[in-house]
């Protein structure tokens, strides 16, 4: 007995004579409109509702079952259906056995779930088990959970989520294997984790993964500002998991690394327009491009002193390249003109200005010359063409003064107070010559020698050499004298009280009158001295 005969020996006892229940086959010998007549042996035919049989022809072999026979009735009552039902059966065990899915007929919606007709048989498919969207008088596909009978009526639960998921599995595994390292694939926004990445689903079926470091080359790591759930995104594959049931893919891959662009498009040297990101005590860090960052130590931020602020775009000069570490190293002043250069473009040397002073250090004063990237700087030696003890006797700090602009000193401009004054040697250079005899007033005694002063307000050297022993110099005194020596393109006048006498230069061993010019006085030469009181 085969296992069809078994299931219809379940549903319906088998019966020696023509009963109720009994399985028979014949050949069709006529059909009408209403039945088909089959040939079953008995002494008339039996008749089968057409429609269980609609495609049945005169000369046909059919098995059927006696659903109701008794001599009052002119034929026998068949029914195909029942045979019907148990093939449909048989088909609905050996899918479930195999694993495979099979389609039915949804027929109609009920409490729970839906009636499903498959090869005869009605099976149920709870609103539970089904992952799309189910219409009666569509076909479904699904996938056999359970067969059971009762009082021989079989029970089918199938399921149509099953069968998709067993689809979807089918499809993860197919693209696993077929997508490799580079492979550009489409996904959609399922979820978004600011503190890790996007999840995405590729084709429906399978998960991928976007970390927070693959979004970008640049700082911006935040999700939220490159997708939306919901949104179709193409990104790289980068890997596949451990555990291979998903992937993990990267945005920022799908642009060329700017770093490489940047080296194959800029060098040491260039200017480059870069955003300021982060200002710090070692110096300024820049935005570059995304990706490409930029540190611009603290000494080559400005060339006064000022920084810029955060946001700010600034252009900057390229020192250094390190690819090691992706960085660039720059300066932003020496992408600036200089201020002082820019300054003494616009104010030449011998040009007037109006200045005030700011301190006094030393031998030299700091005046604000109204351009805060700039200052202004004056020697003790420019203030007077005569010698200047202290500047304090010229300058005061807060006093307001004109200058003459004389040119740079470093990242000064260069003032003078005497250049606005004609210059005495000038006069010195038409009234006086080697062998003129003066008198003059001594206006300071030092170790070597003393300054005497001319009429025209500057001084000359008379040295302790060119004194005799009988003439003792002493400060405020009137000597004649006799020039011995004028350079008065380097400031300078000697004079000599001996040349007067005829005398001879006396030895350089006396102590007051002969001072070697090689001699150290307080540390210096003695050439050394003169020249710089001279210049002074």
């Amino acid at each position: 007995m085969d296992e069809f005969e078994k299931l219809l020996s379940q549903a319906l006892p088998q019966e020696e004579d023509f009963k109720k229940g009994k399985l028979v086959s014949g050949k069709v010998v006529k059909t009408d409109d209403r039945y088909v007549y089959v040939d079953i042996g008995y002494k008339v035919e039996g008749i089968i509702p057409k429609e269980e049989v609609p495609d049945v022809k005169e000369g046909d072999e059919i098995q059927a079952v006696i659903v109701k026979i008794s001599p009052r009735l002119e034929h026998p009552r068949l029914s195909y259906k029942v045979i019907a039902q148990q093939k449909g059966i048989e088909t609905l065990k050996k899918a479930k056995e195999e694993g495979k899915d099979i389609v039915g007929n949804v027929e109609k919606k009920v409490k729970g779930g839906f009636v499903v007709d498959i090869e005869g048989v009605k099976a149920f498919l709870p609103s539970s088990e089904t992952a799309k969207r189910v219409s009666v008088g569509k076909p479904v596909r699904v996938k056999v959970l359970e067969i059971t009978f009762k009082d021989n009526k079989p029970r089918v639960v199938v399921s149509h989520k099953a069968y998709v998921e067993e689809e979807r599995e089918k499809r993860k595994q197919e693209l696993l294997r077929e997508l490799k390292k580079g492979d550009v694939v489409e996904g959609k926004v399922v979820k978004i984790d600011p503190n890790k990445g996007i999840t995405l689903i590729i084709d429906g079926v399978l998960r991928a993964f976007l970390p927070r470091e693959e979004l970008s080359w640049g700082r911006d790591r935040n999700p939220y500002n490159y997708a939306e759930i919901d949104e179709i995104m193409r990104v790289k594959v980068k890997k596949k998991s451990k555990g291979k049931d998903f992937i993990i893919v990267s945005l920022k891959e799908m642009k060329e690394d700017p770093w490489k662009r940047f080296r194959e498009e800029h060098k040491e040297g260039d200017i480059i327009e870069c955003k300021v990101y982060q200002v710090t005590s070692k110096g300024v860090v820049v935005d570059i491009d995304e990706g490409v960052e930029g540190f611009v130590p603290a000494d080559e931020v400005s060339w006064n002193g000022e920084v810029p602020q955060k946001g700010d775009t600034v252009k900057a000069k390229v020192l250094r390249i390190d690819p090691r570490k992706r960085r660039v190293f720059l300066s932003i002043k020496q992408a600036l003109p200089k201020p002082w250069e820019e300054f003494l473009q616009r104010h030449p040397a011998g040009a007037k200005i109006k200045g005030k002073v700011e301190r006094i250090e030393k031998n030299r004063a700091l005046v604000d010359i109204g351009d805060p990237k700039v200052k202004g700087v004056i020697h003790k030696g420019d203030l007077a063409w005569k010698k200047v003890k202290k500047i304090e006797d010229i300058l005061k700090e807060g006093e307001e003064k004109e200058f003459m602009i004389l040119g740079l000193e470093g990242r000064y401009i260069k003032l003078g107070l005497k250049q606005l004054t004609p210059n005495p040697w000038e006069e010195i250079e038409k009234k006086y010559k080697v062998g003129d005899i003066l008198t003059l007033k001594v206006k300071e005694v030092l170790p070597f020698g003393a300054f005497l002063e001319l009429p025209e307000g500057v001084e000359g050297l008379l040295p302790f050499s060119e004194v005799p022993r009988d003439i003792r110099v002493e400060e405020g005194g009137e000597y004649e004298v006799k020039i011995i020596d004028l350079d008065t393109k380097e400031g300078k006048v000697t004079f000599s009280i001996k040349a007067l006498r005829g005398e001879e230069k006396e030895k350089e061993e006396e102590p007051q009158e002969v001072v070697k010019e090689e001699v150290g006085t307080g540390g210096f030469k003695l050439g050394e001295i003169l020249k710089k009181k001279w210049k002074m």
